[in-house]
């Protein structure tokens, strides 16, 4: 069942009350680039900026120093992972030349944090509203 969750700012969010539910919802939003709590675009200023606040819902995204902190490594974890796992499956499945797989691995390891960066700061939102979904006696400021 879906709620209405008014936020301290006076916006509106559209999320289910289970925290499962709820972190599936926001991840898929955040999957698309989309505010994880309204699913409104135009979160990111950039690529690598996101707004201080929803142009939609004016929920405020960092609300204390050092909030993406996790999403980063998050990000560089998850990424490098990823990068091994296809180096290693470019050496099991392949002929690459052993100068080959380092040149694979190396831009694999530049380019996927870069390239998976604003997914990952929304995931991280998408984890944390899960975990604490705003409103009032949440103990988060959201203005």
């Amino acid at each position: 069942m879906v709620s209405m969750i008014d936020d301290e700012t006076g916006g509106s969010v559209d999320l289910p009350r289970r925290p499962a539910m709820r972190f599936r919802r926001a991840a898929m939003r955040s999957l698309s680039r989309r505010c994880p709590y309204c699913g409104a675009p135009g979160i990111f200023a950039s690529w690598f900026s996101l707004k201080k606040r929803c142009p939609a819902c004016r929920t405020l995204f960092a609300y204390e120093d050092g909030y993406f902190l996790g999403a980063y490594a998050v990000n560089l974890v998850t990424t490098e992972l990823l990068a091994f796992g296809l180096v290693v499956w470019f050496l099991v499945a392949t002929d690459l030349s052993v100068l080959h797989l380092q040149i694979i691995g190396v831009t694999l390891a530049v380019a996927l944090p870069i390239i998976l960066f604003p997914v990952a700061l929304s995931l991280w939102m998408a984890l944390d509203l899960a975990l604490h979904p705003p409103g009032q006696g949440s103990g988060r400021p959201r203005t």
